[in-house]
């Protein structure tokens, strides 16, 4: 349907089709009037014709008496600005600002909350908003859509940006902003007016949040600050497996851990960077226990063997990996390390050393079998690993705890997003489900994927599988060239897409009107 239930468009809709309806049986019914002599057809003819013309009578009624006297679902006037998300649980909103009635608060309120059937809140919080591809309604019409839009232009008509000078909490909203436009762009193959505006207000919010080189290079290292808290262990500790740790020497340029690149110009984590559509830069690390000079000897010995993919006799499009492929020992730890990129007054996408989250993995053992893609024993694949995860918290960034990252607990569940078949929980059958049944546990989800043992799990080497299907191709691993080398092909990738040339695009009819 063009229109949503309960605007002016679906109302209007209604009644041209009211209209045409009770023209056309007018038509009918009047012909059969005139005849003098009418079978039992022509009665019966008469009859449903008068009653489709009352029926189409009522539905032009109906509608004009909506238009005139109605409450419009999606009308931006019907939602006061002010009190636009004064709404119960809003005082657990206060992000931005202690008061939370605060501008900044409503407006990421508006974007970033999600309800359940039974009223309860979600998205507080959440490192990135709970925006699937397949949300349909959620922010494209409805109250959510006033709400959000009556927030977006209270923000441009106050200049509420400059109700906060503080450059974190400007980078950290034009980023939850820019999350959110950047899902709308997946929505605008046939973009409806509503659209439009909500895209054209994020940018223009966007433009005017935007940092200096100057304020950007000064936004804090928050990896450095939390493990230099004290909040999180140092180093894996064999005798507590549940006590979550951050290495301090992680990020060192000469330290054991190694930063992986990959030969050519491809991001090291593309499946990663594809799902934040490019907004984030993903750094792999990998630390051999015997230090970074036998991690280094091992790169080489991987990126030497000659034939890292071998082919079943039986199924030769189905190409496998070697088990004679040299494998790193126990012990070994991996990292994937996410650091937010932000967008600079001069419209240019700029890294930051704002870390989103950090997913670290110890492989305790190697198990000798290499299962298929379809045929995993995840259960035995976790059983081999003791699996670690910290994500970004506005709240403790903003009171200055630990660098802003939180350890996740192992009850914790969420709401999956990555490799989630784009499935919103919130509208799935209509939401007559309770929405735990969506959750899962978020420690261990990783090993759906790296399932395999050792450095077959290290999906960064794997090349694209429908050029392997048909030819003997690879994706070596490499140390990166620099640091600055993932950050560099990440922003190359992103200005390539479309919904950086739709964000442009509002950018400078925002910058050209003066707003």
């Amino acid at each position: 349907m063009p229109f949503a239930r309960g605007t002016r468009e679906f109302a209007w809709a209604v009644a041209a089709c009211g209209a045409a309806l009770a023209a056309a049986s007018y038509y009918v019914a009047r012909g059969e009037w005139r005849l003098r002599h009418r079978g039992l057809l022509g009665f019966k003819l008469l009859a449903s014709s008068l009653i489709t013309l009352a029926f189409g009578l009522a539905l032009l009624a109906g509608s004009f008496v909506h238009l005139v006297y109605g409450r419009e679902v999606g009308a931006r006037r019907d939602v006061s600005p002010r009190n636009s998300l004064r709404a119960r649980g809003s005082d657990e909103w206060r992000v931005y600002d202690a008061d939370a009635g605060h501008l900044w608060n409503r407006l990421y309120r508006s974007l970033y909350l999600r309800t359940a059937r039974d009223g309860r809140e979600f998205g507080r919080d959440e490192v990135d908003p709970l925006l699937w591809w397949g949300t349909d309604e959620h922010l494209l019409g409805g109250e959510s859509y006033a709400r959000a839009s009556a927030c977006l232009e209270e923000f441009i008509d106050a200049r509420a940006e400059r109700l906060v000078t503080d450059p974190l909490k400007r980078a950290l909203l034009q980023r939850d902003l820019w999350a959110v436009f950047d899902w709308t762009a997946r929505k605008s193959e046939r973009p409806k007016p509503e659209l439009r505006e909500l895209q054209r207000m994020l940018a223009t919010v966007i433009r005017r949040l935007a940092l200096s080189p100057a304020q950007i290079a000064s936004l804090p290292d928050t990896y450095r600050t939390a493990a230099a808290s004290g909040a999180f262990a140092h180093d894996y500790d064999p005798r507590a497996p549940d006590s979550p740790f951050l290495p301090p020497d992680l990020l060192r340029p000469d330290g054991p851990w190694v930063a992986l690149g990959v030969e050519g110009d491809g991001t090291t984590a593309p499946a990663h960077v594809f799902n934040v559509s490019g907004r984030s830069v993903f750094r792999v690390f990998i630390s051999l226990p015997q230090g970074r000079a036998a991690t280094l000897a091992y790169l080489r010995s991987v990126a030497e063997f000659k034939k890292p993919w071998v082919r079943d006799r039986r199924n030769p499009a189905d190409p496998r990996p070697n088990p004679r492929l040299p494998q790193f020992p126990t012990g070994t730890r991996l990292a994937l390390v996410r650091q937010m990129l932000v967008i600079d007054e001069r419209g240019e996408p700029a890294p930051t050393d704002i870390v989103e989250s950090v997913q670290l993995r110890i492989h305790r053992a190697l198990p000798l079998e290499i299962p298929d893609a379809f045929d995993s024993d995840v259960a035995a694949a976790r059983a081999s690993l003791s699996l670690y995860e910290f994500r970004l918290s506005r709240a403790r960034l903003f009171a200055g705890e630990a660098g802003g990252l939180r350890a996740l607990t192992r009850d914790e569940q969420e709401f999956p997003q990555f490799q989630s078949h784009g499935i919103d929980p919130f509208e799935f059958e209509g939401g007559r489900e309770p929405v735990e049944r969506h959750r899962g546990p978020v420690l261990g989800s990783c090993v759906s994927c790296h399932f395999r043992p050792g450095i077959h799990s290290v999906l960064s080497r794997m090349p694209d599988i429908t050029q392997l299907r048909i030819r003997d191709v690879r994706r070596d691993l490499v140390p990166a060239r620099s640091y600055e080398q993932e950050a560099d092909i990440t922003k190359t990738w992103k200005v390539k897409q479309e919904s950086w040339r739709l964000l442009r695009e509002f950018w400078e009819q925002s910058a050209d009107a003066g707003r």
